[in-house]
């Protein structure tokens, strides 16, 4: 049985899943305690990969554009280790990632790395700040991308909406107790020219799936304790405010890059 199962959904994910792969080989732990279970969204059967040593688990490939909140979901459903950890086609981890994060998991059911932005090889952004030696649900109100290390029984599952990430996040620290130890090796989220953060029409979906979490963590439809509701609605809430300016003022480039032109998230 693995120790640690790496959840990857994929979509037109050729180009970049062999570096995202090469850093899970990376991450510090040996390549028989770690299995990656690769979730198609795209109708491509991801055969032919470099595996680097790794166990690769494909999930059914005939799913298209089904969302990557649903393709988490198929993954999760085939994981078999008692620790998930979760990694998207287009970024990377530092080396040792899981082994800095997965000792924390298990002590403390969720861990997180710290998130570096990327644009090439030019670091953006690092978030949260300096210093900090835990997160909590708050932070995610500062429009940063936060990815679990975590046991497999608090997991999921994921809504098929955009930013269903995020929110799966909040629910993953209230599981932990509304905050949950940070270590010091950090996620690379890579920008891209393609980007999906860069369309217009998604910072519209993405407006509307947060009044839709909005409303479910109001009325208590979600996996969050009672008094972490409050934390999630303001941290949601701003993100939203952050979105509307974003969708004012930030044009066509990514997020991130707008996020950092303008200080917000340094």
């Amino acid at each position: 049985m693995p120790r640690v199962s790496v959840i990857i959904p994929a979509f037109g994910a050729r180009d970049t899943l062999p570096d995202a792969l090469a850093s899970v080989a990376s991450a510090g732990l040996p390549p028989a305690e770690i299995e990656v279970v690769l979730a198609p969204d795209d109708g491509d059967d991801y055969a032919g990969l470099p595996d680097f040593g790794l166990r690769l688990v494909r999930c059914a490939a005939h799913h298209v554009a089904s969302g990557a909140g649903a393709a988490r979901n198929r993954a999760l459903a085939r994981a078999r280790g008692r620790i998930v950890a979760f990694l998207d086609a287009d970024d990377t981890w530092e080396a040792g990632y899981l082994a800095a994060l997965v000792p924390l998991a298990q002590a403390h059911g969720v861990a997180f790395g710290r998130t570096r932005v990327l644009d090439g090889d030019r670091a953006l952004m690092e978030l949260p700040a300096p210093g900090r030696r835990q997160l909590t649900i708050a932070d995610l109100g500062s429009g940063a991308s936060f990815h679990p290390v975590m046991a497999r029984s608090l997991a999921g599952p994921f809504r098929s909406l955009p930013a269903q990430d995020v929110f799966h996040a909040a629910e993953a620290l209230s599981a932990a107790g509304g905050a949950a130890p940070l270590g010091s090796t950090h996620y690379n989220l890579h920008l891209h020219p393609g980007s999906a953060t860069a369309d217009r029409g998604f910072a519209l979906r993405v407006q509307a799936a947060y009044a839709r979490i909005l409303r479910e963590i109001e009325t208590g439809r979600t996996r969050l304790r009672p008094e972490d509701r409050c934390a999630a609605r303001s941290a949601f809430q701003a993100r939203a405010r952050l979105n509307r300016t974003y969708m004012r003022q930030g044009g066509t480039m990514p997020f991130y890059q707008y996020l950092h032109r303008q200080g917000l998230a340094d």
